[in-house]
């Protein structure tokens, strides 16, 4: 699992939202580190008062991948040995075979 920046939110008794931000591996460990920043910040929750809900806000970095189109469509074409494989290469093929009545479409109007 990696790091991820993650927003922790929750309202106390007087219904004012408390929110912290940090990095944890998963919700659980964010739930916590957050209530752990919050006290470190100077929250300090009523005596009497049970926390029943935190809200946890997950942000991760954005992947970057450059993709050579022949390559995806010839790689498309070829059946897989592997079930899992060939069942998302066949919702691929839907989706390729809708995007390009899309574009005839959209080329046919164009010509007026």
């Amino acid at each position: 699992m990696s790091i991820s920046k993650c927003i922790v939110r929750l309202k106390d008794c007087h219904n004012t939202e408390h929110s912290v931000e940090v990095y944890a591996e998963s919700l659980y460990e964010a739930v916590l580190r957050g209530l752990s920043r919050l006290q470190d910040v100077g929250w300090e929750s009523d005596s009497n008062e049970t926390i029943k809900r935190v809200e946890v806000e997950i942000h991760q970095e954005p992947t970057r991948h450059i993709v050579d189109v022949p390559k995806l469509l010839k790689w498309l074409e070829q059946n897989s040995m592997y079930p899992g494989q060939e069942t998302r290469k066949e919702k691929l093929r839907k989706l390729l075979l809708s995007l390009a009545k899309i574009i005839a479409v959209t080329m046919l109007q164009q010509r007026g």
